[in-house]
């Protein structure tokens, strides 16, 4: 079991008792779910140290202990073992109602799954929380309370770094195991099976296996097909894998029995271009047009992107973020805005994802990175370059 240090969590608590002042609240009422395997738990289990395997809330008041409710009554005495809160409980059928004597003080802030989306608690929790405690005012308070855990500690790089260090095994796997007449079904199972040997835990296995010379997609697939490999095929991929509640992400194509092709070449070239010239200029002060801006090779070679440029990751999903809206950018030949600015020890997944036109060739290149002075450095040792199962 791994916990972060004392000293770790105390500074996690000092930052967040400290915004709370700031804002004037008594409690933070802090909502997690099982969603994407688990990590929609990201907000709370920065305090707790603890993922649900259905939902949980974590009540915080400004001084004293907090207290976790765990969603499931016999999940209780596992959150004991792994969680260091020190007072710990089941929530009940009706989470609002146990939850409302917890609370004190005239300010509440409701911490949710996430800003981006704006997943808050469910609703039915809500009206017993707000018809218990009319005494109190609820305030939305995801994205303030998030914003304390997008610069990452040394002890959060580090696990980062074992994270993407299982994200790279994945990769390695898969280039072991993909020979033709193996489904798609079986790589995923392999794959997950070589990193949960060694700890690790499963956030995102995505991918797509298509002839090289017949594309039909231009991005991994979500849920894998009982496709049997060929050889001549391209695997594209986004993997993350997790440990202790972190995740690492890689994307690399990986082609079967054989070179990739003069098309398939150009696209990866392209992809390293962007990829380098993004990670860069990736420093503190840079912003997301900036980002933006130096991955215009895509859209100067006539490709475009589906997924996002880059991303925030480590924990949950969330800023910097540069979707494929920049496409536009690179069309007109206009300056994208600035956006938000980017500063040290954030994570980022830089992935640039050059597709054609008729969005049935693609691929994904990248990796999760860390933000140094010096640029955006990857926390994979991965090469890039294409991949070839023998």
């Amino acid at each position: 079991m791994q916990r972060f240090s004392r000293e770790e969590m105390a500074r996690r608590y000092a930052l967040t008792r400290r915004l709370m002042a700031e804002h004037e609240l008594d409690t933070l009422v802090i909502f997690g779910n099982s969603g994407v395997n688990r990590h929609n738990h990201a907000n709370g289990f920065w305090l707790s140290q603890w993922q649900d395997m259905h939902h949980a809330y974590l009540v915080v008041p400004r001084d004293g202990d907090a207290t976790l409710l765990v969603g499931l009554a016999n999940h209780v005495p596992n959150a004991r073992e792994t969680s260091d809160v020190s007072h710990v409980d089941w929530g009940g059928y009706e989470p609002g109602k146990t939850i409302a004597p917890l609370v004190g003080g005239p300010r509440v802030g409701l911490v949710g799954v996430d800003a981006t989306w704006n997943v808050g608690m469910p609703w039915r929790h809500y009206l017993d929380l707000r018809d218990a405690r009319p005494d109190v005012e609820l305030v939305e308070f995801t994205g303030e309370y998030a914003s304390l855990r997008r610069l990452k500690s040394a002890e959060e790089i580090e696990r980062l770094r074992g994270a993407a260090a299982l994200s790279d095994l994945a990769i390695t796997t898969l280039v072991e195991v993909a020979k033709p007449g193996v489904p798609e079904t079986e790589l995923v199972a392999l794959v997950e099976e070589s990193y949960r040997r060694r700890g690790g835990t499963t956030r995102i296995t995505f991918l797509r296996s298509m002839p090289m010379d017949a594309p039909n997609g231009c991005l991994p697939a979500q849920n894998p097909s009982e496709r049997r490999l060929e050889r001549g095929d391209v695997i594209i991929t986004e993997f993350s894998a997790s440990l202790g509640g972190y995740s690492g992400q890689v994307h690399r194509p990986v082609f079967v029995g054989m070179e990739p092709t003069a098309e398939w070449l150009r696209l990866f070239d392209i992809a390293k271009a962007a990829y380098d010239a993004v990670a860069r200029g990736m420093t503190p002060g840079s912003t997301e047009g900036d980002a933006a801006r130096n991955a215009a090779v895509i859209g100067e070679a006539g490709f475009a992107i589906y997924d996002d440029l880059i991303h925030g990751y480590g924990t949950d999903y969330g800023p910097p973020l540069v979707d494929r809206s920049c496409v536009q950018y690179w069309r007109n030949g206009t300056e994208p805005p600035p956006g938000r600015t980017i500063e040290r020890d954030m994570t980022v997944v830089i992935q640039p994802n050059p597709i054609t036109p008729d969005e049935r060739m693609g691929l994904q290149l990248g990796a999760l990175t860390v933000v140094t002075d010096e640029g955006a450095e990857s926390l994979h040792t991965l090469p890039f370059e294409p991949l070839v199962a023998a």
